[in-house]
């Protein structure tokens, strides 16, 4: 006996900006290859097959996620921890796109997160009597299994209602002050979080200036920030490699380390993991952007 074929899961979610034109907006849905800039949680995007801008274009989406669980013996120094690595993927095809009507679709043709069959539409449309842009995302798929189709509608509405704060962060970034790579020069960085219970896209941000830096290394301090940091030094260092990283001989090695005062509500392991996990996701999406087709 056949199985009875369930039906399609449909979606659509937008936002209004209200800083920026659909022109302004466009050119960061257009980037097909380039999503990650804009969407929570994803580490790499890259190109694998096709050309850019056109149908038939194939992108590779990722995201790494580390966890750690330690035994809860011995000092700062010395408790033993075991780090997990998971990695979600996704290929995509866009099958159309058209720059006049700011709008494209595609489709997910493989991945190891449980879609079977899944297209979405991008639109980015202008505020009727009104200034600024509205983002439309919409989407058609097969039913997930382990998903619920409110689910999947809420992650979405998410990322997109995250793409359009962070575009509209982007647009209005306090300028830095200094040259740029000359000790002085002051950097702007912001990181967001997925919405939480009060419905509410949370901004972490801080100011952070160089101090120092040569041929493979620098130091630079927080100046000012709203998550707590009274004092913060860090140093970058890459050090030339004459031993096989990951199959890779003559490689390099990236060392960061930092000074700080004690912050209120952090632990110091759980403030170093962190640190680590950044720095391993820095290095995947470096080798995956070397490395890219």
């Amino acid at each position: 006996m056949e199985e009875e074929r369930q039906p399609k899961w449909e979606g659509k979610t937008s936002v209004e900006i209200a800083s920026l034109k659909p022109e302004q907006a466009w050119p960061c849905i257009e980037d097909f290859c380039n999503i990650h800039k804009w969407f929570p949680s994803i580490d790499a995007c890259y190109q694998v097959e096709g050309e850019p801008g056109k149908p038939g274009l194939i992108r590779y989406c990722a995201t790494t996620t580390q966890t750690f669980s330690s035994d809860g013996t011995g000092d700062h120094d010395d408790q033993k921890s075991t780090t997990t690595t998971t990695t979600k993927w996704a290929k995509e095809k866009l099958l159309m796109i058209d720059p006049i009507q700011r709008c494209l679709s595609y489709e997910v043709i493989d991945s190891n997160i449980g879609f079977k069959s899944y297209v979405a539409t991008s639109k980015v449309l202008p505020i009727i009597n009104g200034c600024g842009c509205k983002i439309e995302w919409s989407f058609v798929a097969d039913p997930v299994e382990g998903w619920s189709q409110e689910g999947l509608a809420s992650v979405i509405d998410h990322c997109v209602q995250f793409m359009a704060k962070k575009m509209e962060q982007e647009h209005v970034l306090l300028p830095t002050s200094g040259t740029n790579s000359e000790p002085g020069c002051i950097r702007y960085c912001a990181g967001f979080s997925i919405p939480s219970n009060d419905g509410n896209i949370h901004v972490s941000w801080s100011k952070q200036r160089l101090i120092a830096i040569d041929q493979r290394s620098l130091s630079y301090e927080i100046v000012d920030s709203n998550i707590g940091f009274e004092s913060y030094v860090s140093t970058v260092r890459i050090v030339p490699g004459d031993h096989d990283y990951g199959g890779h001989k003559n490689g390099c090695l990236i060392e960061w380390s930092f000074a700080i005062d004690p912050m209120e509500g952090m632990e110091f392991v759980g403030l170093v993991k962190k640190y680590d996990v950044g720095l391993q996701r820095m290095a995947k999406k470096m080798e995956d952007s070397l490395l890219q087709v």
